[in-house]
């Protein structure tokens, strides 16, 4: 498994600074002009978020006794160790989740953007401040398998992982929303997984509006957020957090409370939103600017849940296929599923597949599958995959005339397979104790050279998706 350099932004990240003095009974670091900058006070007056709106933390891990925290984390899991999550290693986890959903109204700290929302911690940081690109991929993939709205993940690293992207993807498809730290870099190397053009990628912003120096920038940076705001520390005290490891959770907690007052909106919709609240506030460096919550609230509204199915997998004999609705399981939509078999315009159903899963057979193969999704009187159809394919397999062995003589051309029977759009290579052995390769293609005749050998065929067997060798028996001696 290659190592990832998505780093943790624990080292650079956070910049510990005194609490600002109680303007809001009970929050006394609520006055913090992070919020003003993200015009949180109108966005609370429009919702504050519910504990049915999950926030996935892809981090270090969260302290679920963290009294800023008390009552929001949910039981998550531990991708290093492969355990349930347990006592985080540092406090850049935590902090993020403060970021996006501590309480409010508690005498302690600040708030979260989503303080009423709940968090999952996902640990996907080694102690070494390293994750991998293939875990941070399996948390998002059990992020959106477990119910989350959202998913912040304050790490970054310049490669490029295509498993990492396809699970920002199929989260997209769900609904579910993933938002990413642009990085602290200083400059405009691409980060991931920010840079994915699926992910909510924030850079950071100064009160003002201008970019942060450390932070990140390019057209591949959507939005910022302020450079600094009220975190819950480890060990259960509160402070100021700093670096994009902050920005990004303050995002994610806004998506939160659009997910609370729009559970049906589709991701490009809450997207959109986005982008009309942050395109008058333009921060250099970023394609918008700094997100207005309230604004972004207001665009969004609530939207009719539409079905926008699309199916993820390979479509090749034995795998399996997946249909998501573009609407995020939280919406508690109903839905019936029915897969189908299409060739020409002609699309029929498959017996039983009834399933938002389906895995293929070798009745499926040269048909082109799509899934048909329901709700109510809507129902939506998938693209079609491609024909579906299959692995060459053996079913008969090759063979070769038992009695070969010298002269008397042989013909190979390559034997029986299975697959799709097969080459074949037939190549001739003759085998005195080890065997030897002498010729290739269908046909061969022996010569005095063969006398007295036995004889073989290796046959190979391949299309796009792999090769499969087979040999038949040996023949008698050639006479």
């Amino acid at each position: 498994m290659r190592r990832a350099t998505l780093v943790a932004a624990l080292a650079a990240g956070f910049l510990f600074v005194g609490v600002a003095a109680a303007v809001v009974p009970g929050d006394p670091n609520a006055s913090h002009p992070a919020y003003a900058a993200l015009n949180m006070p109108a966005a609370w007056d429009l919702t504050t978020g519910s504990p049915d709106v999950v926030i996935a933390i892809v981090d270090s891990g969260v302290d679920p006794t963290h009294p800023d925290l008390a009552g929001a984390v949910l039981p998550g899991y531990d991708f290093v160790e492969n355990t349930a999550s347990g006592t985080p290693t540092d406090g850049h986890g935590t902090g993020v989740a403060g970021a996006a959903a501590a309480r409010a109204n508690n005498g302690i700290g600040g708030a979260g953007t989503c303080f009423r929302c709940s968090v999952l911690p996902l640990r996907v940081i080694g102690r070494d401040g390293i994750a991998f690109n293939t875990t941070t991929a399996r948390a998002i993939d059990y992020a959106v398998d477990h119910g989350a709205a959202v998913v912040n993940a304050s790490i970054y690293g310049p490669n490029v992982s295509e498993p990492l992207r396809r699970s920002i993807q199929r989260a997209r498809a769900a609904g579910v929303l993933v938002v990413a730290a642009a990085g602290n870099e200083g400059d405009s190397t691409p980060q991931y997984p920010a840079a994915f053009p699926e992910t909510i990628s924030v850079g950071a912003s100064t009160y003002a509006g201008a970019r942060a120096t450390f932070s990140s920038y390019g057209s591949w940076v959507a939005f910022a957020a302020p450079e600094c705001a009220p975190i819950s520390v480890f060990g259960g005290t509160s402070g100021v957090g700093c670096m994009t490891s902050v920005s990004s959770p303050l995002v994610a907690g806004i998506i939160g409370l659009m997910r609370a007052q729009a559970p049906a909106a589709s991701a490009e919709q809450i997207e959109t939103a986005l982008i009309k609240s942050a395109i008058a506030r333009p921060v250099p460096g970023t394609r918008t600017g700094v997100v207005d919550a309230a604004a972004a609230l207001r665009a969004l509204g609530t939207p009719e849940p539409r079905l926008r199915p699309v199916l993820f997998g390979n479509a090749v004999v034995g795998q399996e296929l997946e249909v998501l609705t573009g609407i995020w399981s939280g919406a508690k939509l109903t839905t019936s599923y029915l897969w189908e078999r299409c060739r020409g315009g002609d699309c029929s159903p498959i017996e039983g597949a009834t399933r938002s899963r389906y895995k293929l057979s070798s009745a499926d193969e040269g048909f082109r599958i799509r899934a048909v999704v329901s709700s109510g009187a809507e129902a939506a159809a998938s693209p079609q995959t491609p024909a579906v394919a299959s692995a060459p397999r053996l079913l008969t062995r090759p063979s070769v005339p038992a009695r070969p003589r010298v002269g008397v051309r042989l013909v190979a029977n390559r034997g029986r397979w299975q697959g799709s759009n097969l080459q074949y290579v037939v190549n001739w052995q003759r085998c005195r104790g080890a065997c030897l390769q002498i010729a290739t293609g269908r046909g061969y005749r022996p010569t005095a050279r063969d006398r007295g050998a036995r004889l073989r065929i290796e046959v190979v067997a391949h299309n796009s998706l792999g090769a499969v060798t087979a040999l038949s028996k040996r023949t008698g001696v050639v006479r």
